[in-house]
């Protein structure tokens, strides 16, 4: 009789086992996120939508990777690639993207529009948190004025 209860016993702690591991893989799951990088090359194009020139989705993120992180992990698939500089206290200041500079010089630059409604992130790439589902998209702009829009837009 002993034995049968050992048996069941070690049933038991088999089921709990599973049960555990199930509900952690389910917990690491709900907890990943989807984020899709678009790119905008045209200097000044003032659009924030479709054509794009570069698209990739990247799958399966930590939920407070921050956007540096989702450009990291877009760099392992053909369709992405960036360089950036470091700054000891600002973080990453992203330079090129898929091959294409912005040059310092000429005021160009690489602006970051994310959210619902795609404005401009308050936040840089080291810092930004993009939620589930959001699409980042990447513009070459310039410090002045970009033709066509309303800078009161980009924060209201």
């Amino acid at each position: 009789s002993s034995g049968i209860n050992a048996e069941y016993g070690d049933c038991f702690f088999v089921m709990i086992y599973r049960s555990l591991t199930l509900l952690f893989a389910l917990t690491a799951l709900a907890a990943a996120k989807d984020v899709t990088i678009v790119v905008i090359e045209k200097l000044n194009a003032g659009r924030k939508g479709a054509p794009y020139d570069g698209k990739v989705l990247v799958k399966d993120m930590a939920d407070d990777a921050v956007l540096f992180e989702v450009m990291m992990e877009a760099q392992n698939t053909l369709d992405f690639s960036f360089d950036y500089t470091s700054h000891k206290s600002w973080g990453a200041f992203i330079t090129t993207i898929n091959g294409i500079t912005a040059e310092s010089s000429q005021k160009e630059y690489w602006q970051i529009l994310g959210g619902p409604k795609r404005r401009p992130t308050q936040f840089g790439a080291s810092s930004y948190i993009p939620t589930d589902g959001e699409e980042i998209l990447f513009r070459l702009v310039t410090w002045d004025r970009e033709p066509g829009e309303d800078p009161t837009e980009e924060y209201s």
